[in-house]
């Protein structure tokens, strides 16, 4: 349900917000999250419009909703009123932004895991790559398993972890021939690269230390799939890139094979689904 009032009181040890309402005043729990993000601008007693549990959940000794998320925070002002936040005006620019006619990178990287007792190696062992064009047309698919800068990286953990053996990795490429291939992309198409989390331009960042390589321009043409549809639909949590395509999709669960390609490809069907869905509104 939503409620919408003034902010009377702000307990920031236990997240809980008190709006006063015509009738009442009524407690709100906030996530950690939501208090970090929010904290600067209901210390200001805005009028707030969110969206809120059904039921009350009991935080220290109060009665309170829980809050899914912040529609709108706004205070009142002489000529109008000052608007903090209004989720409408973050969905409509994820719409512009998603209805973009720029070459896509569909990325999606594996790495090595930490080997048992020893010291921590991770490095980028296999990446799958989907190029597409602005009007939504596959230029190119590619994808690989990398030999790695230390050879440590290949340990029994990452094997099972990539169902693969060493042997695998005998005749695979080494990191450069990513990198070249990245760069070319980077180069020719001007691309945009989406990715599903945080994780993989971590990932890169880092290569490009290990393997001694110009660290490639990619700050600012990184998308953060994940992230963005968080921000869309005011998700509470992060969700993972086979759960979002299940709902989606309303499939049974998928089992996850660890492979770079593949979640490159859902990652880009994800793209679609997400951009038909949201010009449906």
């Amino acid at each position: 349900m939503t409620v919408y009032g003034k902010v009377a009181s702000i307990d920031r040890y236990h997240r809980i917000i008190s709006i006063a309402t015509k009738k009442q005043r009524k407690y709100f729990y906030l996530t950690n999250r939501m208090m970090q993000d929010f904290r600067q601008y209901l210390q200001k007693s805005p009028y707030v419009l969110i969206d809120v549990s059904d039921e009350r959940i009991h935080v220290n000794g109060l009665k309170a909703y829980s809050v899914h998320h912040f529609i709108k925070i706004v205070v009142p002002k002489i000529h109008g009123q000052k608007v903090y936040f209004n989720i409408e005006d973050i969905q409509h620019d994820i719409r512009k932004l998603i209805n973009k006619p720029f070459y896509k990178l569909f990325l999606d990287l594996e790495f090595s895991l930490p080997g048992m007792g020893g010291k921590p190696t991770s490095e980028i062992v296999q990446y799958g790559i989907v190029l597409e064009d602005p009007d939504g047309k596959v230029v190119l698919e590619e994808a690989s398993l990398l030999r790695p800068f230390n050879d440590k990286a290949l340990n029994v953990r990452t094997l099972l972890f990539l169902s693969r053996i060493y042997s695998d990795f005998q005749n695979a490429p080494t990191y450069i021939e990513f990198y070249q291939s990245l760069e070319r992309c980077i180069r020719d198409y001007n691309v945009k690269i989406i990715a599903w989390g945080r994780n993989d331009i971590l990932a890169m960042q880092k290569s490009f230390k290990t393997n001694h390589l110009q660290p490639l321009d990619l700050r600012n043409r990184y998308i953060n799939l994940m992230q963005v549809m968080k921000n869309y639909y005011s998700y509470r949590q992060e969700k993972g890139l086979f759960t979002t395509y299940q709902e989606f999709k309303n499939i049974p669960s998928l089992v996850q094979t660890h492979d770079a390609l593949e979640d490159a490809q859902i990652a880009r069907e994800i793209y679609h689904l997400f951009q038909d869905e949201i010009n449906q509104k």
